[in-house]
């Protein structure tokens, strides 16, 4: 992605002031621990235009034979989603981690049109199909379950967004003490499966860190920009030019606090940190620069409660 009409470049403290204008708003916004999204959090390829719902004349997407779709009253925000061969189980995730598992959007931001109780509500979906599936016909016959159950009409656009770019703090390219290039990791597909754990390698991905903390294992700089965006609840764009993948321990004070009854594994935030901003520049080396850029978002045009089965 290309920046497009890029704003004058503006110090982190100076970001951090034009987002006090916003924050009594976002406090009034439900939030979703950090925890409970990290499911959804997946590389974009290229997000290619579908549609919830089959346009007229052309043929009906692959469904499951058989699904059930249950609102989740536990009060807990642990959420689970497994794929087996021939369909899916989800359990306590809100709608709109569902949707951007299934639609393939990394961050919450570029869902426009999101009604909060999409946020809030938490559903368990288990769907079976004939027999074994693919990735790409597992997402088809969710977005038609999404259409069916949800009455879920989405549409895909671009639009000139005002987005957080991340890039290199100094001139030199040198990085900070707590972003450090992998030396190497094993998948949590090959961990699962029992593989050896050859040298002592950890398991590549998000760890536990608590409530202001950000600790990752041999993780692509597209990945922690997701992470970034959930916490800012802003677009992140990574525009560092770093490829490969990274070890990265990201320490700070949360903007937002956590709402009472939310659970979050791991130590509380100290209140007397650095702000992510003050944390992103002077842990990790780089820093987080409002701009203008061309994003491609999925717009909803209709989602409503499902009855139950």
């Amino acid at each position: 992605m290309s920046g497009a009409n890029a704003s004058p470049t503006r110090s982190a403290s100076a970001i951090a002031r034009s987002l006090k204008k916003r924050r009594s708003h976002q406090l009034m916004r439900p939030v979703v621990p950090l925890s409970a999204l990290v499911a959804v959090i997946v590389a974009v390829p290229s997000l290619t235009s579908v549609r919830a719902q089959a346009p007229a004349g052309v043929n009906a997407p692959p469904a499951f034979e058989v699904a059930s779709v249950k609102p989740n009253k536990s009060g807990t925000t642990q959420a689970k989603v497994n794929m087996p061969p021939n369909g899916v189980n989800i359990v306590n995730l809100p709608l709109r981690g569902i949707i951007q598992l299934f639609f393939v959007i990394n961050q919450p931001s570029k869902l426009i049109g999101i009604p909060d109780w999409t946020i809030t509500e938490r559903f368990d979906i288990s769907a079976r199909a004939a027999g074994p599936i693919t990735a790409d016909e597992r997402r088809l016959m969710m977005q038609a379950l999404l259409a069916d159950r949800f009455k879920l009409v989405a549409r895909r656009e671009k639009r000139e967004v005002s987005v957080l770019a991340l890039i290199l703090a100094r001139n030199d390219g040198k990085l900070g003490p707590n972003l450090i290039e992998s030396k190497g990791c094993i998948s949590p597909g090959d961990a699962a499966q029992g593989a050896a754990r050859a040298g002592g390698q950890p398991v590549c991905g998000p760890k536990t860190g608590g409530a202001g903390r950000l600790l990752l294992v041999g993780t692509p700089l597209q990945q922690f920009t997701s992470l970034l965006a959930l916490v800012l609840d802003r677009t992140v764009v990574d525009k560092t030019g770093l490829m490969g993948r990274y070890d990265i321990d990201l320490t700070f004070t949360p903007d937002r606090q956590i709402p009472p009854g939310v659970e979050v594994p791991g130590p509380a935030a100290d209140p007397n940190g650095p702000s992510i901003y003050t944390a992103v520049r002077e842990q990790l080396g780089l820093k987080l620069e409002q701009q203008r850029d061309l994003e491609e978002v999925l717009v909803i045009d209709h989602v409503e409660r499902p009855s139950e089965n």
